[in-house]
């Protein structure tokens, strides 16, 4: 299908540019169109906590004003992004999922937004997040099936991707509120390695844990995307001296040898359904000469306790604010979580820390011998009902390691929901792990089409 022949609901962030570029519409025009099938959409999904219709012709409006002046366009000129509702927007609010903070607005765009508009993107409106980002649901429901989560807590970024209200999505991570979700709703997405994209301007939910994540339709708009954010602000301590990234030349590449991947089952593979488990090992067997299936050490096993310790510790010293002035105001599952966060000894927490950086280095022997590390995105399809988000257990160990993941969205199971193939890169090779992925969705298609 040609950029040509896509609904408007169907374009790529790279085909909406040359779209507009060609000018067969305006980003005014163009824009207001996909705004109105955002509107239709969004009345049954709710992946938006705000919209606003004038908000986006104003930017559109100073981008053509722009072009017509003489300026260039960006590499994002005239596409439309999705920005999670914990990440700050001079002209949508930043509620962070919570009554506490409604009709909250930032003095200034956090720096990934301010780089998205630098490259000429129209940030379309803010995405619903769980409650500041943990597993306390929003109203967000799952385009392939209304009766079932999105997963969270990029539930809004996942979904509107999903249903094609944006092309882009920005969305975080913690544990798995960016690979779970987009596994759940059948979309690509990107956490890159830790301190790739500076988190100025976002809720600090776990500071030592928590990641800028992108949702796309393909591995392509995702690359590019995230180059355009990557790199030191000279705010987040943990981007300092990281430079921008050459992510998108990488990515689009031709691998100089086919890519080797290993499989594995992961600590909690009893965990995964019974289904999941068949559709994952047959991915293997359909893949068989370039993966094979491997074992993960010991010390996996342990970072589920090690990355509790550190979330629910810093989430309580993150939110003293909320609990000590509208405390009443926190949902019962959050206020117990801070209560909890009170109760876990320095020595715990600090002993969690020193883990981090040991678990990271236990992968490097697999990534000598493979490209990257192939697990399951989730433990099953996304679970019926919007009371939960579901479980984040096979995004833990990566996240704890600060290792780059993607999903995949592969596999299809028997009751018509999507389900993701999880791939992990070694630390700061991220341009090589979505090459990798590249290569490795051709293939599967192409084994597919034989």
């Amino acid at each position: 299908m040609t950029a040509h022949t896509k609904t408007v609901s169907e374009l790529t962030a790279l085909d909406i540019r040359e779209h507009l570029l060609s000018g067969q519409e305006t980003v005014v025009e163009f824009t207001g169109k996909l705004g109105q099938f955002a509107d239709a959409a969004d009345g049954q999904i709710q992946a938006f906590a705000h919209r606003d219709d004038r908000v986006v012709a104003l930017q559109a409006d100073h981008l053509q004003r722009a072009r017509t002046a003489g300026h260039l366009p960006g590499p994002l000129y005239g596409v439309p992004v999705g920005v999670k509702d914990i990440i700050d927007t001079t002209d949508f609010p930043t509620e962070y999922g919570s009554p506490i903070h409604a009709g909250r607005y930032s003095v200034s765009d956090a720096t990934v937004v301010s780089r998205l508009r630098a490259a000429g993107a129209v940030i379309f409106g803010k995405t619903v997040t769980t409650e500041f980002a943990t597993s306390h649901p929003g109203p967000t429901r799952n385009p392939h099936n209304l009766e079932h989560t999105p997963g969270g807590s990029s539930s809004g970024s996942a979904a509107a991707v999903a249903a094609g209200m944006v092309p882009v999505a920005l969305g975080t991570q913690t544990n798995g509120s960016v690979i779970r979700p987009a596994s759940f709703c059948g979309v690509y997405a990107f956490k890159p390695s830790r301190g790739l994209l500076p988190r100025s301007g976002v809720l600090e939910q776990s500071p030592s844990l928590d990641e800028i994540g992108v949702f796309a339709r393909n591995l392509e708009d995702i690359a590019k995307v995230t180059e355009i954010m990557s790199g030191d602000d000279g705010q987040d301590p943990a981007s300092a001296r990281q430079a921008p990234r050459r992510l998108f030349d990488v990515a689009v590449s031709e691998p100089p040898l086919p890519p080797r991947f290993c499989f594995v089952k992961t600590p909690w593979w009893d965990e995964v359904e019974p289904e999941a488990r068949e559709a994952y090992e047959a991915f293997v067997d359909h893949l068989e000469g370039c993966v094979v299936t491997v074992d993960l050490p010991d010390i996996v096993k342990k970072t589920a306790h090690w990355l509790s310790t550190i979330n629910e510790v810093e989430l309580g010293t993150c939110l003293q604010h909320e609990w000590n002035h509208s405390r009443a105001l926190l949902s019962e599952t959050l206020r117990a979580r801070v209560e909890k966060s009170m109760t876990i000894s320095g020595t715990d927490y600090l002993i969690a820390k020193g883990r981090m950086v040991h678990v990271a280095g236990a992968f490097d022997e697999y990534f000598a011998s493979y490209d990257a590390i192939l697990c399951p995105a989730a433990l099953g399809t996304a679970p019926h009902g919007l009371t939960s988000t579901g479980n984040p257990i096979m995004q833990t160990a990566w996240s704890f390691a600060g290792l780059p993941s993607v999903n995949l969205p592969l596999l299809n199971l028997s009751n018509g929901l999507p389900l993701g193939v999880q791939a992990v890169g070694s630390y700061q090779n991220d341009g090589r792990l979505l090459r990798s992925c590249r290569w490795l969705v051709s293939e599967f298609v192409k084994r597919n089409m034989s």
